[in-house]
């Protein structure tokens, strides 16, 4: 389609996309939030993250706080785009699964509850009718978490969105 002709010209759009990818944002020196969220536990687990397994480098928790944190920016974007789209009283349903880096549950249907919140949108539901994800069995191997709890658990759910 003549939108790249080197894997290097994509490099502008691995920066911009949404997300992020994992490999760009590990080697990133420090990711923080660009924003606070007071009533979240949110930054606390970024950071409990942050300090597992320094001696892996980028593979370690410093990695994975650094994605984290860039996904989690990227959410408040969305927030704030999805909050300047909708009609008054529109609503806006988001598939999100949750995750669990280095062993942390990072539950990211309530932090993208508080993010919406903070970019002024009102909550309706958070539902899942999903509790339980392929990739299940990943988060008990070394792959992803080392030693994941046996309670946690990969799940969908629905967070659905109003504009007051």
């Amino acid at each position: 389609m003549g939108f790249a002709n080197h894997p290097s010209e994509l490099k502008n759009l691995e920066e911009a996309n949404f997300g992020t990818y994992w490999q760009t944002a590990r080697d990133l020196a420090h990711v923080g939030l660009n924003f606070s969220l007071p009533s979240s536990e949110l930054a606390d687990s970024i950071e409990a993250i942050r300090a597992l397994h320094p001696e892996k480098g980028i593979y370690g928790g410093k990695g994975w706080a650094n994605y984290a944190a860039r996904y989690f920016n990227d959410c408040l974007k969305f927030a704030q785009s999805a909050a300047y789209a909708l009609k008054p009283g529109g609503y806006a349903c988001v598939v999100i699964g949750n995750s669990i880096l280095q062993g942390v549950m990072i539950p990211t249907d309530v932090y993208l509850a508080d993010i919406a919140k903070l970019a002024g949108l009102e909550i309706i539901s958070i539902d899942i009718p999903r509790a339980s994800r392929v990739g299940n069995s990943i988060i008990k191997s070394d792959a992803r978490t080392g030693k994941a709890n046996p309670k946690h658990q990969l799940y969908e759910a629905v967070v659905t969105l109003r504009k007051p």
